[in-house]
């Protein structure tokens, strides 16, 4: 029989984006509402089976109440099965909040050996927690799969990685006799893929923690059965973590830059374009008379959006002509650059680089090591 599944993993539930200074509490409810949100999603979708692979809480110390309303929330969709495989930042030991707490009678937390729960009739979940923050990984999972059922294993580790939280190997997969492997602890999601007869994937986390984790976070929801893997992936984060770079060559002043930067965010991201954080990368050739100060313009794009942080990646758009005739230290040094350029075709590429380079340590500090 094919069973419905929501897979989903890596909530952080209490962590704390310290960047984003007296947001930063709020914003550490988040995490906690998009769990909300998946569970309300789950009951719309008939889901049948919810499986959380590890990482729901960011640590065992948080605070109870985010706990209690974790619980709460689960015994509200009574008609769904929660199971639940706790991961390196939650692991199931005597710090667990779930050792201690009072568990829903529709959700299964698994204990950190391997076992095997049969949800309803047809159906069988495998799994472990982790009992402490590193795992060693095995080469075969030792409870054997039911050939006459669905089978189904969530678990928190490192897919075709090494390392001690808890590596899966190919032949861990070959050998398990799943039929969905629901995967956590890579925030990337990735797509399903097929092992033998066993598809395995990584849900991703839910809420980006910081501008490594960009873009859309969510869920995978669909059908499992036999050589059967029909699962979509469903958006539920509140906030994206962007990244976006802007040209801004030829533009005068901080009021035309943060009108442009506006716009495209508009144009792209649509009328929830204010909701999400941004790095903003400026990029292109300014006039010498503007010195951009990434500060104005950062704190004009806070009024608007959630977020907003910005670099300053420009260079200055030199009339080289005119400086080579100047009697100054920069007049000679741009004589002699140029006239090595036109000289010197095998190196002119590392000449032109050294030029633009010379210039920006007359204007301002200069980073030797970029690309």
């Amino acid at each position: 029989m094919a069973v419905k599944i929501l897979h989903m993993a890596d909530l952080h539930i209490g962590a704390n984006e310290s960047f984003l200074g007296e947001r930063a509490v709020s914003r550490r409810l988040e995490a906690l509402l998009t769990f909300e949100k998946a569970v309300d999603l789950a009951k719309e979708e008939r889901v049948q089976l919810f499986l959380i692979a590890g990482d729901l809480l960011d640590s065992n110390r948080i605070e109870n109440s985010f706990v209690e309303r974790v619980l709460d929330k689960i015994s509200t969709a009574n008609e769904i099965k929660f199971v639940l495989s706790l991961g390196n930042h939650d692991p199931f030991n005597t710090d667990s909040p779930f050792s201690r707490a009072k568990i829903p009678e529709n959700l299964y937390v698994m204990p950190t050996k391997d076992t095997c729960i049969e949800p309803f009739e047809g159906v069988k979940v495998y799994g472990r927690s982790f009992s402490e923050s590193l795992q060693k990984g095995e080469d075969r999972f030792s409870v054997p799969a039911d050939e006459n059922t669905v089978n189904i294993m969530c678990i928190h580790g490192c897919f075709g990685i090494s390392g001690e939280y808890n590596p899966i190997s190919d032949n861990f997969v070959l050998t398990s006799g799943m039929d969905y492997i629901a995967l956590g602890h890579i925030h990337k999601r990735s797509e399903p893929q097929k092992l033998g007869n066993t598809y395995i994937a990584y849900s991703g986390c839910t809420e980006g923690l910081g501008f490594d984790e960009l873009g859309e976070k969510g869920v995978y929801i669909g059908n499992i059965d036999k050589n059967l893997c029909d699962i979509t992936f469903v958006p539920i984060q509140r906030r994206m973590h962007i990244v976006e770079r802007i040209d801004v060559t030829n533009l005068e002043s901080e009021t035309e830059i943060f009108d442009k930067t506006l716009l495209f965010l508009k144009e792209k991201y649509g009328e929830n374009f204010a909701d999400n954080l941004y790095k903003i990368v400026l990029t292109g050739e300014i006039p010498e008379t503007l010195d951009i100060d990434k500060n104005e313009i950062a704190e004009r794009l806070k009024s608007v959006t959630y977020f907003a942080k910005v670099y300053d990646e420009t260079s200055i758009k030199f009339d080289l002509q005119k400086i080579k005739n100047e009697v100054t230290l920069r007049g000679i040094f741009v004589k002699n650059m140029l006239q090595k350029i036109a000289s010197d075709k095998e190196n002119k590429t590392i000449y032109e680089r050294a030029l633009k380079l010379g210039l920006g340590a007359f204007e301002k500090e200069v980073n030797f090591d970029e690309d």
